[in-house]
């Protein structure tokens, strides 16, 4: 019926190791995805140097134009009040604008003075070209380009940033970038090496805005960065792999092997019925702890197999002889010659060897059922006095330490007492004394009779199923057997102490 039952699918744990190997190994690899983020880094750099070359480029405009204009009124010195400008720009945010209008024909020619400044504000632009190769372009109020790197006597006017500056505000925007050779298809990754970034700052004198400086820049893609940095990239990498496979040796060494060290284990018990021998590596305290479960269960259920094939052979053998009886009496009461005197005796002899058979199933199920009724919990012999005082009239129950708590509970504890007393009452026990020791480690209960007591040759055997030595009075030899049974199933231990008087034994739990 197993066979015909849909199994699941579900991985195999070398296959979970494997994809967490794998999900490690493209944590690196999942930055490079996350290239829109450092490009908006990469061109808010750009933009802010552009910016500080502006304000410097700006004033030295402003110096050179108040140099070549006509002289003024001497005036006292106004100072400006500070006004900062940050970078804005962000590809990821932002968008991105096309690329930059042509420049047009002049239709307004500039001013003498902007022709007088125009040869020294060149030199400039292409001295600084040389070192930060950026795009600069110096423009008259109309938007024409006096001097710079490019585009010289045309007008820039009709561009929207250059028409904020002239405005008398500072502008930047990226665009996309034109290139006049096929870029390559890793730069696909990157959008910061598709756009160039063009920033306009107005050009102030006496408040008034006397031109422009434009200037424009490709920023700086990741993928020379990381050029640059190939060396620790492939040392970052190394370390990666290297810390990869020591993550997988660690899985390997200290889950997946001892796991499955554990499966074959328990294999080889389940097919040969061997003993549970305990493996060579646990790996981790959780294995560890699993493998003696394991290991536990294991003995248990082989204990459980072993009392079972014991238990069944004497089942076998108790309801053999009084079956055999009740077969031949019946056969025998069939005779209608039989005198009445012989009727009755085997009447009587059905009628006990039928009370001797319940009494054995009787026995039999309350050992079957001993798993069941051990309850653990806590109670101490005086919670008991009165019921095993009333309950065995005929003994004398003296109690020693009973207010001791004892780790069972108190129905528990009184099925266990109750089948102890029965036996010492039926072993001619007048007396019985019921001691509650402790230490650290375990109580005891120590149930002391001064019956018959147990013959030495039979103190081997006395807790062995079904052996009684009052079969004739119908003893079935189930008792001390329960009892064994109940104190097992709560991690105890029954043993008889031997004495020379009587009988004694140990109850102990820890």
């Amino acid at each position: 019926m197993q066979s015909d039952v849909r199994r699941r699918w579900r991985p195999r744990l070398w296959t979970v190791v494997l994809v967490v190997l794998a999900l490690v190994l493209c944590l690196p690899f999942a930055g490079l995805f996350l290239f829109k983020f450092y490009d908006s880094q990469l061109v808010q750099q750009t933009e802010e140097s552009l910016l500080t070359q502006a304000a410097v480029l700006s004033a030295t405009y402003a110096q050179l134009y108040e140099r070549q204009a006509e002289p003024r009124a001497e005036q006292a010195e106004d100072r400006q009040p500070l006004s900062p400008v940050f970078p804005s720009l962000s590809i990821n945010n932002d968008k991105v604008l096309p690329p930059r209008p042509d420049a047009a024909r002049i239709t307004d020619p500039p001013a003498p003075v902007y022709r007088r400044i125009a040869p020294a504000l060149t030199r400039i632009g292409n001295m600084a070209q040389q070192r930060t190769l950026a795009g600069y372009r110096f423009l008259d109020p109309k938007g024409n380009v006096i001097a710079g790197t490019a585009e010289l006597g045309q007008s820039l006017a009709a561009v929207a940033e250059v028409d904020r500056a002239l405005q008398g505000q500072v502008s930047s925007v990226a665009r996309v970038r034109v290139r006049e050779e096929q870029e390559p298809v890793l730069y696909n990754l990157s959008r910061g090496a598709r756009v160039r970034v063009f920033v306009a700052m107005p050009v102030f004198v006496d408040g008034a805005v006397i031109g422009a400086v434009y200037i424009s820049r490709t920023p700086n893609h990741i993928f020379r960065f990381l050029y640059g940095e190939r060396f620790s990239l492939a040392k970052a990498a190394a370390f990666v792999l290297l810390s990869t496979g020591l993550i997988g040796f660690v899985f390997w060494r200290f889950i997946t092997r001892p796991i499955h060290a554990l499966i074959d284990r328990t294999k080889s018990v389940a097919q040969d019925n061997r003993k549970w021998a305990p493996i060579e590596r646990y790996g981790t305290r959780e294995i560890e702890n699993l493998s003696q479960s394991f290991q536990s269960l294991t003995e248990r259920l082989q204990s459980q197999q072993n009392a079972l094939k014991s238990y069944t052979a004497h089942v076998t053998h108790e309801l053999k002889s009084p079956l055999t009886a009740l077969k031949g009496a019946t056969e025998l009461l069939r005779d209608d010659e039989m005198p009445p005197a012989q009727r009755h005796r085997f009447l009587d002899n059905i009628d006990k060897d039928t009370q001797r058979m319940e009494d054995l199933l009787a026995n039999m199920r309350a050992f079957s059922l001993a798993d069941q009724n051990a309850t653990t919990g806590s109670c101490s012999l005086s919670d008991l006095s009165d019921t095993l005082q009333d309950t065995f009239s005929g003994l004398e129950i003296v109690l020693h330490n009973q207010d001791r708590t004892i780790p069972v509970q108190q129905g528990t504890l009184m099925i266990i007492l109750t089948h102890l007393l029965e036996n010492a009452a039926q072993h001619s026990a007048s007396q019985v004394v019921l001691d509650v020791s402790t230490d650290d480690d375990a109580t005891w209960l120590e149930v002391t009779d001064n019956g018959t007591g147990i013959s030495a040759g039979n103190q081997d055997k006395i807790l062995t199923p079904f052996f009684t030595t009052r079969r004739d009075t119908g003893g079935t030899g189930m008792g001390l057997n329960i009892v064994k049974a109940t104190v097992e199933a709560l991690g105890g231990r029954l043993s008889l102490v031997p004495q020379p008087k009587g009988a004694r034994f140990r109850l102990s739990f820890r």
